[in-house]
């Protein structure tokens, strides 16, 4: 098949279940595809899950973890901060003032470990505290002026560990993650806002449907059972 009408089809089949999809777009999907043979090899020394969808979360997890290890590293020098106190003086500071309880659920806090967090913040003079006059049972909290300090001071220290892992990559490469990543950063931000005093079960029903769900079960199973077959 010459490479135009090839790919016109591919074109075709991407249409037909993205039908709102642009040529940015389209363009991203082909080149993925093209590679995607490729791309996972050598990746976890090996140790590769039974699916693509498994490798991206464990690639997304594991790129985490690495970027929590070298934030902590960088913070033990100078003042000794915890990460989880820039998240909350960093969702303080984009929100102005803020409820207690939006600050805990923005950043998926347990809520006594998010109230304790905050509750030291106070102690130590970062934030300052009032009651929501438009709800007296709830606390707004805001920066004081040491607490933007210590925070500008922290975009600072905390660029590097980002630079170290992803300085590198070219500004198209992380302009696509971004494009790729951000709807479902917002989407399952939603839903994990909505939805943190259900369980987990009641949550994949909630989003997926129940005939989807039994779909995807069925699936996951039957990749599970291949992959320790292959294994063996």
């Amino acid at each position: 098949m010459k490479p135009v009408v090839e790919l016109i089809s591919e074109w075709d089949n991407y249409q037909e279940t993205h039908p709102d999809a642009t040529v940015s777009d389209f363009c991203r999907h082909y080149l993925a595809m093209v590679e995607i043979n490729s791309v996972s090899e050598g990746l976890f020394a090996g140790v590769e899950p039974p699916d693509q969808t498994s490798t991206v979360a464990k690639l997304i997890g594991r790129l985490g973890s690495m970027l929590a290890a070298y934030s902590k590293l960088a913070l033990k020098e100078g003042d000794e901060v915890e990460l989880d106190a820039f998240y909350c003086l960093n969702t303080i500071f984009h929100q102005g003032e803020a409820r207690k309880i939006d600050v805990i659920s923005y950043n998926f806090f347990e809520q006594t470990t998010g109230i304790d967090l905050l509750n030291r913040l106070k102690k130590a003079a970062y934030i300052s505290e009032r009651t929501d006059p438009s709800d007296k049972r709830a606390k707004l909290v805001q920066l004081t002026g040491s607490g933007k300090q210590l925070l500008f001071s922290l975009y600072q220290r905390l660029y590097f560990p980002a630079y170290l892992l992803f300085g590198e990559m070219s500004k198209v490469d992380i302009h696509l993650i971004i494009s790729l990543l951000g709807p479902v950063e917002m989407k399952h931000g939603r839903i994990l806002g909505d939805n943190r005093t259900r369980s987990f079960a009641d949550m994949l029903v909630e989003t997926l449907g129940a005939e989807k769900l039994d779909e995807v079960i069925k699936y996951q199973q039957n990749q599970v059972a291949r992959f320790a077959a292959g294994k063996q």
